[in-house]
């Protein structure tokens, strides 16, 4: 029983040195290669980071306040490929799409309204023949001015 406890433990322990080493080497990509995008703008101090994998999405909802300018930054690791992004409003009507205009990392806008958009990120498929799926940091950031 006392070995069938500390096994569990050990593999609790290992899991969560994992995950917390992962997540210091993602904040560290984004503090050196994203954080400098903001410029104009002043970031609203919430960086959203996640590990991405390829072929997969993922979605943040955040809120904009009328009469503000913001510029949304997504930023990803090199071993993601071209991911793309959307801008989606609360009808589900796309208002930008970096597919659409030239694969840009980051989106300007004025908010015309106080609303709830949705930042909706994609990375391409793999294209190795492993069976490992990789996988890499992603950020999206706020700036407002």
């Amino acid at each position: 029983m006392k070995k069938k406890y500390a096994f569990t433990l050990g593999i609790a322990l290992l899991l969560f040195a994992i995950s917390t080493t992962t997540k210091a080497q993602c904040n560290a990509f984004v503090k050196k290669k994203c954080m400098y995008k903001v410029v104009p703008f002043t970031s609203n101090g919430q960086v959203n980071t996640n590990t991405l994998e390829a072929g997969k999405t993922i979605s943040l909802n955040l809120s904009f306040y009328a009469g503000k300018d913001y510029r949304i930054i997504v930023c990803s690791e090199e071993i993601l490929g071209d991911v793309t992004f959307k801008v989606i409003d609360k009808s589900k009507r796309v208002v930008f799409s970096s597919a659409e205009n030239n694969h840009p990392d980051f989106w300007d806008f004025k908010a015309k309204s106080t609303q709830p958009l949705t930042v909706e990120v994609t990375s391409p498929p793999s294209q190795s023949t492993s069976s490992v799926i990789p996988s890499g940091c992603l950020s999206i950031i706020v700036g407002f001015k």
